[in-house]
């Protein structure tokens, strides 16, 4: 249990952000998001919770917890990412056909319905990612279609269902699904919107990461006080990572943050590609009970950021992150919180990371510690009643244009 591996990243630094890390994540791409994100019907802010409880139990000085368990009744901080993206796509798309720009706000509104209804969104999902671009599709009142892997959630693909979309379930793992959708995308009026690449910089992915940094900004307005000194972050193929990292490293420079990526032991991609010293691609049995981070390909555009901003790489079994889960929603922290196990990874590597005496140490973490963690998803337990109780009724009323 607790700390499979870990490495410290020698590329590491805190120089000025280059134009192409600009590219993908700056503080202006990320405040052109909270301003359109801002206008959505449904937004508010996510809640930054104290979790000095068990700040006081490892012996730091304050712990955070971006809580995206409410984030538009989806229940994960993709809600941001892909209908971001989405519609900054259809935005383009309409552009070219009738060489008028339209906003996002009038694409939710449905006030282009006619004009986009012949086409198909499509991407790859383990879950989450597909709900936040079938959110969008139903909003703009296109179509929408998910390719998602055999053992991806039930709940998700329901709550995707739902919201209108076509969902294929696939065989082998989340890389086979993103490779599916890749092909799929030959077919007339379909556009793929991608939260991975192979590619170092392609549009859509880049305003997926974007979209991700409202949470940055929205910190930084409930927090505004007080800097952290760590942040532990969840991997995947790198697009929340490479939010956070950018961000800060432009904001903060030399005084940014130390940032700690966190993956499963069996899915470790981002610290293949650290120990390979480029975006990597792993084989074999990637399965883990945090599937949202279930990834065996590091995304490009990712790495193009962390390679250089992130500072340490660890994995955890599996083991951990149950015991971790349980004990957050439990209210063992302070407060009771509904997180899935994907959601409590960037805790379960703090928490195992800080009873690791040489990575502690390595890690400079100690009493005057200020960390912040991102609770990415609510459990499958709550997102059922959540759809039913919320996002549901929301959509239904939308569509009859109450």
């Amino acid at each position: 249990m607790g700390i499979k591996r870990w490495s410290l990243n020698p590329n590491a630094h805190r120089r000025a952000t280059t134009s192409e890390e600009r590219r993908i994540v700056s503080l202006q791409s990320a405040t052109q998001a909270l301003v359109e994100i801002r206008r959505w019907s449904g937004y508010a802010p996510t809640p930054l919770r104290d979790l000095g409880a068990l700040a006081a139990q490892l012996g730091v000085q304050e712990i955070h917890y971006k809580d995206e368990s409410t984030r538009f009744a989806l229940g994960s901080f993709k809600a941001l990412g892909g209908a971001y993206g989405a519609a900054r796509q259809v935005q383009r798309m309409l552009r070219q056909r009738n060489g008028r720009d339209v906003s996002i706000s009038e694409l939710f509104a449905g006030r282009h319905a006619r004009e986009i209804q012949d086409i198909t969104l499509c991407c790859a999902t383990d879950g989450n990612h597909g709900v936040s671009v079938a959110f969008a599709a139903r909003r703009m009142n296109c179509r929408c279609t998910i390719f998602m892997h055999e053992r991806a959630s039930k709940a998700r693909e329901n709550l995707m269902l739902d919201l209108g979309a076509t969902v294929h379930r696939t065989p082998g793992i989340y890389d086979d699904s993103v490779r599916i959708a890749r092909k799929a995308v030959g077919n007339p009026g379909w556009v793929l919107i991608a939260d991975t690449t192979v590619e170092t910089f392609e549009q859509v992915p880049a305003e997926v990461i974007q979209g991700y940094t409202v949470m940055l900004l929205e910190v930084l307005d409930q927090d505004p006080d007080t800097l952290p000194t760590h942040v532990f972050v969840q991997g995947g193929v790198g697009g929340l990572a490479a939010a956070v990292a950018g961000f800060l490293a432009e904001r903060f420079r030399e005084l940014r943050p130390t940032v700690i990526i966190v993956e499963p032991e069996t899915a470790a991609c981002l610290l293949a590609s650290s120990n390979a010293g480029r975006a990597s691609r792993i084989e074999g049995n990637l399965h883990t009970i945090m599937g949202m981070l279930e990834c065996g390909e590091a995304s490009s555009i990712a790495w193009t950021i962390l390679k250089q901003r992130a500072d340490a790489f660890i994995t955890i079994d599996d083991e951990t992150a149950v015991q971790t889960h349980d004990f957050l929603t439990q209210g063992n922290a302070g407060e009771t919180l509904d997180v899935g196990y994907s959601g409590a990874a960037g805790v379960a590597g703090l928490m195992a990371a800080i009873t690791d005496p040489e990575l502690a140490a390595a890690l400079r973490l100690d009493k005057a510690s200020r960390i912040l963690t991102f609770g990415t998803e609510m459990g499958d337990g709550g997102r059922e009643s959540n759809l039913t109780r919320t996002a549901k009724p929301q959509y239904e009323n939308r569509l009859k244009g109450e």
